[in-house]
């Protein structure tokens, strides 16, 4: 089987990775000696919308004959992902501990976010091919 748009492998990379960091470690707080990691699960809501949008981007690759659903669906997931970053940020910087690290689940976010990006755009030229092929009939 070969994938012919591109942008499908890109939404599937961006599920795979976001679906990596509802499991994985955001970062590691030193409490009292302590080193304790940050999950998602740790924050309900923080999951929740890491689940959403994992099946988000899921259900827009299999919406490859609905270009304007599967844009709509892409955008989405992108202000998800950028929400969700932020509210990583802000989780770790508020941190009344003292010793903060990056175990790089975040960056799991990021490079979601870019190939959700990159899928965007490849959804937006097979919509300018379409249109200029109806245009020529």
């Amino acid at each position: 089987m070969i994938i012919q748009r591109i942008q499908s492998l890109y939404l599937l990379i961006a599920t795979v990775l976001s679906g990596f960091f509802c499991v994985s470690s955001i970062g590691s707080v030193k409490v009292e000696e302590t080193l304790m990691n940050v999950y998602p699960k740790d924050n309900p809501v923080m999951l929740i919308v890491g689940i959403l949008i994992t099946l988000l981007l899921f259900i827009s690759i299999f919406l490859f004959k609905d270009l304007k659903r599967q844009k709509t669906i892409a955008l989405l997931s992108m202000f998800l992902i950028i929400a969700t970053e932020a509210t990583v940020f802000i989780l770790i910087f508020s941190s009344e501990a003292g010793m903060i690290s990056w175990t790089g689940g975040a960056l799991l976010l990021l490079g979601s976010f870019i190939f959700t990006l990159l899928a965007y755009r490849g959804i937006n030229k097979d919509q300018k091919i379409l249109r200029e092929s109806d245009r020529i009939r």
